[in-house]
């Protein structure tokens, strides 16, 4: 539980301290570097990742989103068979958390590759 919650926030403030500088994507390797980390098993690893990327970009897309008082998601939205708002927030919190996810456990698999060949060598 420790573990998840770490992963949860360090996806969390990393990637709302490089949400500025770095690409959309950038939340993957700040996922994997957390896998990395904060060993756990893999699922509780992909659902950690998942949690802090969906958070992540829910709270990004729904801050941007009061921002310009919902005229964009409300347009993008009419472009993808009529979406409201809150249904296009949760897809974007979805992809930013499958994203983090799928990045989560990468780290944590490579973890694992790297430690027992260190120990077999």
């Amino acid at each position: 539980m420790k573990q998840s919650l770490l992963t949860i926030l360090f996806i969390l403030a990393v990637g709302q301290l490089c949400r500025f500088g770095l690409p959309w994507w950038a939340v993957a390797p700040i996922g994997a570097v957390a896998g990395w980390l904060f060993p756990q098993m893999p699922v509780k690893s992909l659902a950690a990742g998942f949690i802090g990327g969906f958070l992540l970009w829910l709270l990004q897309a729904l801050w941007l989103d009061m921002g310009n008082e919902g005229i964009l998601s409300g347009r993008i939205g009419s472009l993808f068979m009529g979406l409201s708002t809150a249904q296009l927030l949760q897809v974007t919190g979805l992809l930013g958390g499958l994203l983090a996810g799928f990045g989560c456990l990468t780290g944590r698999w490579a973890r694992d590759l790297v430690v027992q060949t260190a120990k077999a060598g």
